[in-house]
């Protein structure tokens, strides 16, 4: 499949180019198959702006030397999967090279690499927004895992929460299938959680693994527990009995941006910045996080309830006829739940809504400060600047 994707770039290439311009690239991946597509997308946006760029995709069998590098002209090299033979080899030959997703081992200078520690803590934002205080973390003894259960925890700790960690033992890190001995010890874990717990898993292929032992050992997803999973890749996160809402990590920008850098490698350019990191794109929601845990139940039902009426012009005076109660009771009881008032929660409602418009629709800007509530696009602008520290189209953009 990768390599169909590779020969539809080449025959984008534009054949007049001379041969004496010529960018050959080798691009060594070799990993899980769903990570290799999102990497080869991000070489094929950046192909249609290179023309003279010739890639060739090789896979975890195929050994360099330096020689080879040299007699063939390579001129540069992105390498996902870096062993000590290909680093030697790559180093003796002078060819430039970044190093993708080293995961947390930056034994090469140059290279991308997804920001673990922000997707970590974009999942306790979304946990701690729907109102969860109890929490866990499903990892995996990779330092990238690491790093996204210490962004996890870190901004659960800014919040006064703690969360619980178990680090299973996999098979193989192309299909993450646990050991037997882990899968057991997974259940164990996930039974003695307290309800209403909010986990996040290191990737989508763990929390698969959490939904079947939850359904096992009679957890209810997302009633009892929620789980977030981190990847989005759909194949996996959709075909579930309960769709998994996942994390976008953006890999399709680290092809990207590895490819650029490599090209001011290639032209000799000053770089800047040798190591790069790519926040995560966005959050995907989907069923198993489709809950409100706050104490109050009738703040959860005002939550869900902003949340479905966003769009319809909603005021806090028809949030308190619709709950029949006063202006003051209602401000009271979601300050205690919430800490905000009800006007913030409609505001924060829209914004949110606003934020995956941008993400998940095609409209404009305008039509979508319209959608969801807002004045006009100058006021949606101001909104997003003061919650987000960024305008709706830079975001958009990113």
């Amino acid at each position: 499949m990768c390599r169909d994707i590779v020969w539809n770039l080449h025959k984008r290439v534009v054949l007049s180019v001379s041969m004496d311009v010529l960018i050959h690239v080798e691009v060594f991946i070799g990993g899980p198959l769903l990570l290799e597509v999102r990497l080869v997308e991000g070489l094929l946006e950046f192909g249609r702006a290179h023309p003279q760029w010739r890639f060739s995709l090789r896979g975890a069998d195929f050994r360099y030397s330096a020689g080879w590098l040299k007699r063939y002209r390579i001129s540069g090299a992105l390498v996902m999967i870096e062993t000590a033979p290909i680093r030697r080899a790559l180093n003796a030959s002078g060819v430039p090279w970044v190093h993708l997703l080293p995961g947390g081992k930056y034994s090469h200078p140059v290279f991308v690499d997804v920001d673990d520690t922000a997707i970590g803590r974009l999942g306790a934002e979304k946990f701690l927004e729907l109102g969860f205080k109890q929490f866990a973390f499903l990892g995996s003894h990779s330092p990238w895992s690491a790093a996204r259960a210490a962004g996890f925890a870190g901004r659960l700790a800014e919040a006064g929460y703690t969360c619980d960690r178990l680090d299973a033992e996999f098979i193989s890190p192309v299909n993450w299938t646990p050991e037997p001995r882990s899968a057991r010890e997974v259940a164990h874990w996930a039974r003695c959680l307290k309800k209403r717990t909010a986990i996040m898993a290191f990737n989508d292929f763990a929390a698969v693994h959490l939904l079947d032992v939850c359904a096992q050992i009679g957890l209810h997803v997302p009633n009892d527990v929620a789980v977030l999973g981190v990847g989005n890749h759909e194949l996996i996160c959709e075909m579930c009995p309960v769709p998994i809402s996942s994390i976008d990590t953006n890999v399709s920008e680290v092809a990207r941006r590895g490819a650029r850098l490599l090209e001011s490698l290639i032209k000799k350019r000053r770089v800047d910045m040798l190591g790069a990191f790519v926040q995560p794109r966005a959050l995907v929601e989907r069923r198993s996080t489709e809950v409100m845990a706050f104490e109050d139940a009738m703040v959860a039902r005002l939550v869900n309830y902003v949340r479905d009426h966003v769009c319809d012009g909603l005021t806090v005076e028809q949030l308190a006829a619709a709950f029949q109660m006063s202006h003051r009771t209602l401000t009271r009881r979601c300050l205690r739940s919430l800490g905000r008032t009800p006007v913030a929660e409609i505001k924060m409602a829209r914004l949110r809504h606003a934020r995956r418009m941008l993400a998940g629709t095609r409209l404009t800007l305008t039509e979508i400060a319209m959608a969801c509530g807002f004045a006009d696009l100058s006021h949606m602008d101001k909104a997003f600047r003061t919650a987000f520290d960024s305008t709706p189209g830079a975001m958009r953009q990113r």
